[in-house]
Formats: C-alpha cells, sequence, structure tokens
C-alpha cells in the first residue's frame, strides 16, 4: 500500500492569513511529507476562489524544486477546462525538472461554476476530456512532429519540448466517481485508476465500478494487476478516539459547507451522474450526521488502530493498493494537520510497510499515547 497526500484545500482567511503565508504553510507540510516517507502529493484544480488551486503545475513545480524523493502529483488535471498542448508542455516540463517524478491524474472536474468561468458549454465536457487526453498522449509519446485535426483542437507538424523523462510517458490515473462509464473508459485506456472514495456511493456500487474498470482492463489484453487502483479519502489521524471524532465532524463539517456554497453558484456539471443522489452532493449530505457518514466509511478519520482496520478494509474489499489522504482541508491548521501527519507515518505506515516500494513510515522510539 502506498500512501500519498491530496491538497484539495479549502482557504479560510480567518485561519491562513494571507495567500502568502497558506502556500508556504502547505509547501512546508510537503517538506515534512517527504520526511516522513510519504509516497507522493497531489495538487487538486478549481477555478472557483480559494478552492484547491487555479495553477496546480506552478505549486507542484515549487514542490519539486524544494524535494528528492516524493512523487508530485494531480488531483486532478481538469484537461476540459485548457489548451491540451499547454498542459502537455507543463506537465513535461515538470516531470523533467524533478527526474521523473510525476504522476498525471485526470478527469473534469464536477463544478458547473468552473465551466462558467472557463466560458465553456458543460455538455462538451466529455468530448473536450477525450479529445484533449489524446492530444496530450500525442504530443508525449510521437517520436516525430505530428499533426491533429479534431473537433476542438488543431494543430501542424508539432513538436513537444522537452519530452517527459519517464517512457512512454508520465503515469495517468483517471479519476472516477459515480458514473460507470468512467471506470469502463479507464481501464479501456489502459490507464490507472483514481476513484473518490469518499464520494456517496454505498461501497458495494464501488466495487461494481471498479470491478467493471479491471473488465475493461482485460479485454483490451491488459493485466488488472499491472495497474493502480487509488481512491481519496478525507482524512485525519487523531491521538485518540475522542479527539479525532470531535476534530474530524468539525473538519468534515466545514469543508462540505465550503464545498456546498461552491456547488449553488452553478450546480454540478456532471449532475447526470447524481440523479439517485438528487442532483448534487449537498443534497445527498445534506440531513446526515458524521456518524451516518463514517458508518459508510466515506472517511479515513479517526485514531491509529481504526485508520489501520479501515486501511486494511479499503484493500481487501476495493482491491486498493494507493490511497491518497485530502489531509489540509476544513480549516485545520498546520500545526494540527502536521501532528496528524506525523501520528499517521509514525503509527499507521508501518502495519503496510511489507511493500519494498512504499517507504515505511517514522517508527515510535517506545510506547506512549499517540
Amino acid at each position: 500500500m502506498k500512501f500519498g497526500l491530496l491538497f484539495l484545500s479549502d482557504y479560510h482567511p480567518d485561519v491562513y492569513g494571507e495567500p502568502s503565508r497558506y502556500y508556504g504553510n502547505i509547501l512546508e507540510l510537503v517538506d515534512l511529507a517527504e520526511s516522513l516517507g510519504f509516497w507522493s502529493v497531489w495538487f487538486g484544480e478549481h477555478h472557483a476562489g480559494g478552492y484547491a488551486f487555479g495553477a496546480p503545475s506552478v505549486i507542484a513545480t515549487a514542490a519539486a524544486a524544494r524535494t528528492k524523493r516524493l512523487r508530485l502529483g494531480t488531483g486532478v488535471s481538469l484537461i476540459p477546462l485548457n489548451n491540451p498542448i499547454r498542459l502537455a508542455e507543463e506537465y513535461a516540463m515538470l516531470d523533467v525538472i524533478s527526474g521523473g517524478r510525476l504522476e498525471y491524474a485526470i478527469g473534469r472536474g464536477v463544478l458547473k461554476y468552473d465551466y462558467d468561468i472557463m466560458g465553456l458549454d458543460e455538455s462538451e465536457s466529455y468530448a473536450r476530456f477525450r479529445e484533449g487526453t489524446d492530444l496530450i498522449l500525442k504530443a508525449w509519446t510521437s517520436p516525430a512532429p505530428f499533426s491533429h485535426a479534431g473537433r476542438f483542437w488543431q494543430l501542424k507538424d508539432y513538436s513537444l519540448f522537452p519530452p517527459p523523462v519517464q517512457k512512454p510517458h508520465p503515469p495517468i490515473f483517471s479519476s472516477a466517481a459515480v458514473s460507470p462509464e468512467s471506470y469502463a473508459w479507464a481501464g479501456a485506456m489502459g490507464f490507472n485508476l483514481c476513484a473518490t472514495f469518499f464520494f456517496p456511493i454505498p461501497p458495494q456500487e464501488m466495487l461494481h465500478n471498479i470491478d467493471l474498470y479491471r473488465g475493461a482492463l482485460a479485454e483490451h489484453g491488459l493485466d488488472p494487476r499491472s495497474r493502480s487502483v487509488s481512491g481519496v479519502f478525507h482524512a485525519y489521524c487523531g491521538e485518540d478516539p475522542k479527539e479525532a471524532r470531535a476534530v474530524g465532524e468539525a473538519l468534515i463539517t466545514r469543508y462540505f459547507r465550503f464545498t456546498g456554497r461552491l456547488e449553488k453558484r452553478g450546480g454540478m456539471h456532471t449532475a447526470a451522474d447524481y440523479e439517485h443522489y438528487h442532483g448534487s452532493l449537498a443534497s445527498f449530505f445534506k440531513g446526515k450526521s458524521y456518524d451516518d457518514l463514517d458508518a459508510q466509511r466515506l472517511f479515513m478519520i479517526g485514531d491509529p488502530e481504526k485508520l489501520i482496520e479501515r486501511i486494511r478494509w479499503a484493500s481487501e474489499f476495493y482491491g486498493a493498493d494507493y490511497l491518497l489522504l485530502g489531509c489540509f482541508q476544513g480549516g485545520i491548521t498546520p500545526a494540527l494537520c502536521a501532528r496528524s501527519l506525523e501520528r499517521f507515518a509514525r503509527y499507521v505506515m508501518p502495519a503496510f510497510a511489507d511493500d519494498p516500494d512504499q517507504p515505511s513510515g517514522k517508527t515510535a522510539a517506545g510506547s506512549g499515547r499517540f
């Protein structure tokens, strides 16, 4: 099991102060993640003010400059909202600068407001996503100048520079939430999977979708064991069950209030995918207690013993081999986040250190409180 951190952060000026301080806090947590033995850090993309990063490649490049081992990812790169050649160039350069540490996760996003800001028709998101993905792959793998004549983008005799270090290209993780078609397409393309484990989809339905992904891999001649099943959880590692419960509920509540306000500006651009959740995540979460949601195993919040049990469940039930922990959300202070990461690395990661490719966390010297 690999463990990475996902910064899908919501900016609260009362907690973080000026943006320069806020980004400085995040980069200090990146430094801490490397020292603690985490596998990666990923940065989300949104364009609604204060949510994730409008330019994730910029902060990922800053993270690359101050780290040596951590892999650097997107969570996720919103291809329909960008020129795919620009994305191919920026992230190839990141792969080069970092010495081949890029993990490129892609998706369409869920906020219609992002599409409104960019002046794009949300109904074109699937077509833009798939054409844009094809164009990025061409740019990264074509040995000679190539041309492209598509619905949205056209170019002639184009050569990418610099080419990415990783061959044939950096690992691609295709995001999927509710739609079964997204899982099947990820498998058909031969990509790794990044599932949204904190979305309110029953575990059996999520497992069915992951099985669709593995089936599509096999149908296209690929061994499912050759691809990673990763997934995202909101996470907080507390010192004991009571403290974890109190802090976790406060963080989750504030995070979903923040994203709920963004959703009200324009709704979910993939609302058809959420019909059985009344067309929006906010509608589903409304009226549900923290305990209701935790009972569905949507969070990775608890003391170390609980987290070890939940990770084992995700590994055995979903077949997940890579977890992305949403760690800096809901107005958590940098100091509290750092303590959570330190506890996780010290007490949780060693329980999954049998994978030779996974750096183990720092072990505790003796016993004591978490």
